[in-house]
């Protein structure tokens, strides 16, 4: 039988994730629980290391009108006097493009669009989940024939499925799949009742077993209001959010909150730079306060913005209020002066006062270690969420896209729809994305406390780095990041136009197109256009 794919949420991987699948030939279904795809508000950066498979998901022609090219990030003091800058300048001729940069409830959008709307149902809000740990050569044994589609699971006449995972909504509704997929915001790591697959001696009555093995009294996660002043998304909190995990093996330290938001469209009069057809951002960091924020333009003469609050439970000194924070990030807004000066001009209250409160919403992180997997071998979790990298100039949701592409991968190659084969997959996936991850994870690590200590002797080692590094040690590093350009090996490959060639880890199945060797049709602009 063919693999059908639960996805639960609706974020920057899970849907990148559908649509990997929608062109792979991939049965899958995403269940939304809000009545809408969630705001997030705040922008995203993306990388060359994405964009080739973004434009192989035919997503380029939609980038080039939502986003903007960005050449260079400045970093200021919180008198916004000019301390550094990160030039992006070359990477369009070393590797193929220039960075973009966008905001992520556009590109959610974008690639919601390119969805069927029969495979994204909303107001799914998952009440329990049963998973059966077993090898079987086929998902049903429905003697009335076969699931075409996972949609076909929702029928009540016919008999609920005997193996693999089974997903019961708040409005009564069943589906199942061979794998469940969804961000931990989802929480469905919680709601998973794992149960072995019965020996065959053993009666299989489908129905009482799974009212026997689920938790009914779990009650429903309340839904969020649509139009909730501030959402607040935790990145990554351990055991609360990742079951069977040993997140309580090393305390919390500290602790940072994002608040973000995006500005209605502003008069290019009051504001000269965003006339620019580039993206202007600027960082600032406060040497005298818990806080560093910063500003940047958007399609539309818009600005994207982010306050971002450190809280270190190490310190004497800190507030037992600051802690609770992330229950109401609200108070982050109220903490910030009119004496921050907005970096493209203005201060950060005014910004604040020129974003509508549907379009703030706010990212708690900490330094907890968070386990990659769950209690059970059908179901994945993917995300922003999954791992500790600081949200900081697009790591983030780079890794996302990555994760999205190599469990794609895993699951377009998978021999079968056996619990073995599913387990094998997992595992290659996980061998695939761990050692990049920690990478990941150890470069925004640095970059965070390279950036945003208060230390002088951590300043002045900042202003050391980032100031009188040589250029080729900084190309060096970058080229051997930026060199891993992958792409799906299920798609037509779309040419590379760096001078700088992808590493050998790129190349699906040991190919590549170099010097517009396989170029294909339609797809020769360059993204620099």
């Amino acid at each position: 039988m063919p693999l059908k794919v639960l996805i639960v949420g609706t974020d920057v991987a899970t849907l990148t994730l559908a649509l990997i699948l929608e062109q792979a030939g991939i049965d899958y279904l995403v269940l939304e629980p809000q009545e809408a795809v969630p705001v997030v508000a705040g922008a995203i950066t993306l990388h060359p290391t994405v964009l080739p498979l973004l434009e192989q998901l035919d997503l380029k022609d939609d980038l080039l009108f939502f986003s903007q090219p960005l050449e260079h990030v400045d970093i200021l003091d919180a008198d916004t006097e000019y301390i550094t800058s990160y030039d992006y300048s070359q990477w369009q001729t070393r590797y193929g493009s220039w960075t973009r940069f966008m905001s992520r409830p556009e590109y959610c959008d974008m690639v919601l669009n390119k969805l069927p709307e029969s495979k994204v149902l909303f107001n799914k809000q998952i009440v329990r989940i049963s998973t059966l740990e077993g090898c079987e050569n086929s998902l049903f044994s429905d003697e009335h024939g076969r699931q075409d589609s996972i949609l076909d699971s929702d029928i009540r006449e016919k008999e609920p499925p005997q193996l693999g995972v089974v997903c019961t909504c708040a409005d009564g509704s069943i589906y199942s799949a061979h794998i469940l997929v969804g961000d931990v915001d989802s929480r469905i790591d919680r709601k998973v009742d794992v149960t072995q697959q019965p020996q065959p001696s053993q009666p299989q009555h489908v129905d009482n077993r799974i009212d026997r093995k689920v938790d009914v009294t779990q009650q429903p996660q309340q839904l969020q209001p649509q139009q909730s002043i501030v959402r607040c998304r935790r990145l990554g909190t351990g055991s609360s959010m990742i079951s069977g995990g040993a997140s309580g093996d090393s305390p919390v330290r500290e602790v940072q909150y994002f608040v973000s938001g995006i500005t209605e469209p502003l008069d290019p009069q009051r504001i000269p730079l965003l006339r620019e057809d580039t993206t202007q951002l600027r960082l600032v960091i406060d040497a005298k306060s818990p806080f560093s924020w910063w500003a940047a333009t958007l399609v539309d003469n818009r600005i994207a913005w982010q306050v971002t609050k450190r809280v270190s439970l190490s310190e004497k000194s800190t507030l037992p209020e600051d802690v609770g924070l992330g229950d109401d990030p609200s108070r982050i807004l109220h903490q910030i002066s009119p004496s921050m000066m907005c970096p493209l001009g203005g201060t950060m209250a005014q910004l604040v006062l020129w974003t509508s409160r549907f379009q703030t919403s706010c990212k708690r992180w900490d330094d907890q270690r968070v386990p990659s997997t769950t209690s059970s071998s059908r179901v994945l979790l993917l995300g922003e969420a999954c791992r500790k990298v600081i949200p900081l100039f697009g790591q983030a949701v780079d890794e996302s896209i990555l994760d999205a592409l190599a469990l794609g991968e895993a699951l377009f190659n998978l021999p079968s729809t056996e619990l073995c084969d599913i387990k094998t997959a997992f595992e290659l996936y996980h061998k695939e994305r761990s050692s990049r991850r920690e990478v990941a994870i150890g470069e925004a690590r640095d970059l965070d406390q390279l950036l945003r200590s208060k230390r002088y002797l951590r300043s002045l080692y900042r202003s050391m780095v980032l100031n009188y590094t040589p250029k080729y040690i900084l190309d060096k590093k970058n080229d051997t990041k930026y060199s891993y350009r992958p792409q799906a090996s299920f798609l037509s490959l779309v040419p590379d136009y760096g001078t700088v060639p992808p590493n050998k880890d790129s190349l699906p199945g040991g190919n590549v197109t170099r010097e517009g060797e396989r170029r294909i049709p339609g797809r020769e602009k360059n993204w620099a256009s």
